[in-house]
């Protein structure tokens, strides 16, 4: 399962994938007070609070067309993943991958190009040597 870091979902749209309670207090004893469907938005997510007091989980928190505050709580498998990948957000192993490329140097990024262009010519050269063989 991709992990996202919670502060890049700030101004992401999340999506429900399976049944998504909102609640108006971020705790966990707080009454559903909507219920959204598959495929149906949340909204689009303003913060975040880190469990803490009355909060086993994290909580997404959505601003209502009345300015007034609701709350998701995360469970794993609720949101989906696509509808965020989509917006641009970035998993921490996609976020990794790309600080490491924009640290190589320009010499390093030429010798794995390098690199990988003599070992396509190799196979090339073997599965070639080998139809040859074979006819």
């Amino acid at each position: 399962m991709p992990t996202f870091n919670a502060a890049d979902i700030i101004g992401k749209t999340l999506v429900a994938k399976t049944q998504v309670p909102l609640l108006r207090l971020p705790n966990d004893d707080a009454p559903t007070v909507y219920t959204v469907s598959p495929g149906q938005s949340l909204g689009v997510v303003q913060s975040y609070l880190l469990p803490g007091t009355n909060r086993s989980n994290l909580y997404w928190q959505f601003k209502d067309q009345n300015n007034n505050f609701y709350y998701s709580e995360h469970k794993q498998g609720r949101y989906d993943i696509q509808e965020l990948s989509d917006q641009g957000a970035l998993t921490l192993q996609q976020q990794q991958a790309a600080a490491t490329e924009a640290s190589l140097s320009t010499g390093d990024k030429v010798f794995r190009l390098i690199k990988n262009a003599l070992l396509i010519g190799a196979g090339v050269y073997l599965v070639n040597t080998i139809i040859k063989k074979k006819l």
